[in-house]
């Protein structure tokens, strides 16, 4: 008989790429505002309601909604509520439903990002140890990755492991279509110096490490980034390369940067570590 996985934050990017991963094995569900599917159920954050049939016979939990940090409007007291809640008090509505139901999970996945840190460590690999950030996104992730540790506090889940997600490459959403746009309007972008890394993963691994995460019940927090650093020149080559047979060299990068060497050592393997393979991959679907 397969397991069953329920995802929350059904309709984001990484979950549509994540249940093409998971169907095939496991059975799953969703919760989602506007239920359309007979895998679909309703909840309600505002008024904090459920369906509870979604909870029925649930094996895992993978948590991934969350209301758009970054989505233009300012950040207000109201709006940072709204992210927090969205986050934060939906795991706890979920652990609570379960203690409720007297229902242990297997394992909860807990998407978190990697706003956690605050880039401060005197070193050029930051893993999942690093320093964290004083700001409100550092703070937002600490408690987040808090409240999925309440599941194995709380008794509610055997496992339990949090996924810090960067910046996510992929045709169909997230932010490369804003990438291509600017390099077709001004190919210069490929040629000016961009000394920062940029923290990105393609979507077909960033779901891969949920599904990983899943498949083999991993406790801890994982950097979910690709394994071979990248700036924002770097894509724009990559971009260059590819759309306009440009050959621009893209040099081993050698500034401070995230690094994935835990998730590999954990069994992880990257369909895509490298910018350029991500852009090619992207660009000819």
């Amino acid at each position: 008989m397969k397991q069953t996985v329920l995802i929350t934050g059904a309709n984001s990017f990484v979950a549509r790429h994540l249940i093409s991963k998971l169907e095939s094995n496991y059975t799953i569900k969703l919760l989602t505002r506007m239920p359309r599917a007979s895998n679909e159920y309703e909840w309600n954050l505002e008024n904090w309601t459920i369906n509870e049939k979604a909870l029925d016979d649930v094996d895992y939990i993978v948590h991934l909604s969350g209301s758009k940090l970054n989505d233009g409007t300012p950040l207000t007291p109201e709006r940072q509520q709204l992210v927090r809640e969205t986050r934060i008090g939906a795991a706890d509505f979920l652990r609570k439903k379960l203690k409720e139901r007297n229902q242990k999970l297997t394992g909860f996945v807990s998407a978190s990002a990697i706003g956690y840190y605050g880039y401060t460590d005197k070193t050029m690999e930051i893993d999942e140890n690093g320093e964290p950030g004083t700001d409100f996104d550092a703070q937002l992730c600490i408690d987040w990755e808090a409240a999925a540790d309440e599941f194995k506090t709380d008794g509610m889940a055997d496992h339990v492991s949090k996924i810090r997600v960067s910046l996510v490459l992929g045709k169909d959403g997230g932010i490369f279509p804003i990438f291509e746009s600017a390099v077709s309007a001004n190919p210069q972008l490929a040629l000016q110096s961009s000394p920062d890394a940029f923290p990105w993963n393609h979507v077909d691994d960033m779901a891969g490490i949920f599904a990983f995460a899943v498949q083999h019940n991993l406790d801890g927090v994982y950097n979910s980034v690709a394994p071979q650093p990248a700036s924002s020149q770097d894509i724009y080559k990559a971009i260059a390369n590819t759309k306009a047979g440009k050959n621009h060299a893209i040099d081993s990068f050698h500034g401070q940067h995230l690094v994935s060497h835990k998730i590999v050592n954990a069994g992880y393997e990257f369909k895509y570590p490298n910018i350029e393979q991500a852009v090619k991959n992207i660009l000819q679907k």
